[in-house]
C-alpha cells in the first residue's frame, strides 16, 4: 500500500549527523503537490535554541526529552517524494502528531523569529487544503 503524506503526519527522516529526525507534515498537498514539513529536535544544554514552540516531552510517543521546534530549516518535499521514500524504507512513518500539538507548532510559525519568510506565506496559503 502506497503511504499518502497528510497534514499532522509525522516520519522519521535521515536529517544531520545524528541520524533520524522528527518531521511533521503542517499542510495537505498543494497544487503543485507540496507538503510544508518541520523537523523537531532536542534541546542541548548550554545551546540558544527557538522557543516559538517547545516541548517538555511527552506530547507525542517520540518525543521523550525538552524539544523544540526548528522552523529556520522548515522545507517543501513533493507528496511524491514522501511517498517513494515511504515505500523505500528510508522515511519512517510515525503516530500523528496530537491536534493541540499540532496547532502549537503551526501557530509557532508566526511567532518564530528564525523561519524563511517564503515558510510563512506558503503556509498561509495552503493551510486549510
Amino acid at each position: 500500500m502506497t503511504y499518502a503524506p497528510y497534514k499532522g503526519g509525522t516520519l522519521l527522516v535521515p536529517s544531520g549527523p545524528s541520524g533520524m529526525h522528527l518531521f511533521v507534515i503542517l499542510t495537505n498537498q498543494c497544487q503543485n503537490g507540496l507538503h510544508l514539513m518541520v523537523s523537531i529536535t532536542s534541546i542541548k544544554a548550554g545551546k540558544t535554541y527557538d522557543e516559538a514552540c517547545v516541548f517538555a516531552g511527552g506530547e507525542h510517543p517520540f518525543i521523550t526529552q525538552p524539544s523544540y521546534v526548528f522552523y529556520r530549516l522548515a522545507e517543501q518535499r513533493r507528496g511524491a517524494h514522501l511517498a517513494n521514500g515511504v515505500d523505500k524504507g528510508l522515511f519512517i512513518p510515525r503516530e500523528d502528531m496530537p491536534l493541540g500539538a499540532l496547532q502549537a507548532i503551526c501557530a509557532g510559525i508566526d511567532v518564530s523569529e528564525f523561519i524563511g519568510q517564503w515558510a510563512v506565506e506558503y503556509y498561509h496559503a495552503n493551510k486549510d487544503n
